[in-house]
């Protein structure tokens, strides 16, 4: 048995919008370990469960799955030491249902997911989300050693750039000197910017809102060729051509909520192409002209997570690239959770805003 010793402090969103700190008992259990968490970004679809917009949420859960913290207490299950800084991979994979076996970024063992900050803290041994003092190592997740020479809330950008490698590099397949156009400047739009200037692209572009411009204007400095706010430039395919003279060869849609997105994406891709669709607009039916995929002979993939070797290149890229500290913007500790969510929501303003995470 691997136990803890002790209760943990934890903020637990009980219904929508209701995040409340209690101490969590300790439980013992039969394999893996403890993770002491340091920081916890809070992404998209964090804010979407606690907005209560996604349907697979059981409340209650304790929210966030983008975390770094050091080994606490391990057996013989967890191949690092204790004291070693880490990320975990969101996904928890079992390996044995259908969806692993197809190597699929989601897994079925555990309903309604087998994904940290998404698992109901009713599920032993409830400590199973980023915004606790501890987290349950399940003897199945995948670990990934961390640099010690950033501070604990830029090291949470690995999850981001592991997700920008995988979308905009491996998804795609990625060739050098093709163009790529990103669709939302958020962190993984970022990330995706980072990584496909990373794999060779020659050019990419991004594309935000005007409340977006800090994200915008940090898009600029990381090697974007062009950004484009879409409400003073509403003719986004204008705008790339007087940039390259062409299409580009992918674009993906990293926009939050906004289905309008996907049928920018189809319009804006060269004939042939690839388009990412790498967000959820918030259980809103899309109803669209399916013939432009078919006449353009698209490429269409939907995209969810990170592959382990996307991380193992985060993991890299974090200890080698200064540009990544300026990744994450506003930190909030575990008691001001709730306005960190309302921060992540955009509710408190967008000066200065890229990434938001809770830290201890």
């Amino acid at each position: 048995m691997v136990e803890l010793g002790h209760a943990a402090k934890a903020m637990v969103l009980v219904e929508p919008r209701q995040l409340a700190a209690t101490k969590i008992p300790s439980q013992p259990v039969e394999a893996g370990g403890w993770l002491a968490v340091e920081a916890t970004a809070i992404s998209g679809a964090d804010v979407q469960a606690w907005h209560g917009e996604r349907r697979e949420v059981q409340y209650p859960l304790i929210p966030g799955h983008q975390v770094v913290g050091r080994i606490a207490v391990k057996d013989d299950t967890i191949p690092y030491e204790v004291g070693t800084r880490v990320v975990l991979e969101p996904t928890i994979k079992c390996g044995r249902c259908s969806r692993c076996r197809l190597g699929l970024a989601t897994c079925q063992f555990r309903k309604p997911s087998n994904t940290y900050g998404l698992i109901p803290s009713t599920e032993p041994p409830a400590l199973w989300g980023g915004m606790a003092e501890y987290l349950y190592i399940d003897p199945a997740a995948t670990i990934h050693p961390v640099t010690d020479d950033v501070p604990a809330e830029v090291a949470t950008s690995v999850h981001s750039l592991a997700t920008g490698y995988t979308w905009a590099v491996e998804l795609p397949n990625l060739k050098p000197g093709e163009q790529v156009l990103v669709l939302g400047p958020g962190p993984r739009g970022l990330a995706c910017l980072l990584a496909a200037k990373a794999a060779g692209a020659s050019w990419v572009g991004v594309t935000g809102l005007s409340h977006d411009r800090d994200r915008l204007a940090l898009a600029e400095k990381l090697g974007a060729d062009v950004t484009i706010d879409v409400e003073r430039h509403p003719d986004i395919a204008g705008v790339v051509a007087d940039s390259t003279g062409q299409r580009p060869d992918v674009v993906i849609d990293v926009t939050s909520d906004d289905p309008e997105a996907v049928f920018q994406a189809f319009d804006l891709v060269r004939s042939g192409g690839r388009v990412i669709l790498a967000s959820t607009k918030g259980n809103r039916a899309l109803h669209f002209f399916s013939d432009v995929i078919v006449s353009k002979q698209l490429t269409v993939k939907g995209a969810v997570g990170a592959s382990t070797d996307s991380y193992r290149w985060a993991t890299q890229r974090l200890a080698t690239d200064e540009r990544v500290d300026d990744l994450v913007s506003h930190q909030f500790p575990l008691d001001e959770a709730q306005r960190a969510m309302q921060a992540a929501a955009g509710l408190l303003g967008h000066d200065e805003l890229i990434a938001v995470a809770v830290t201890f």
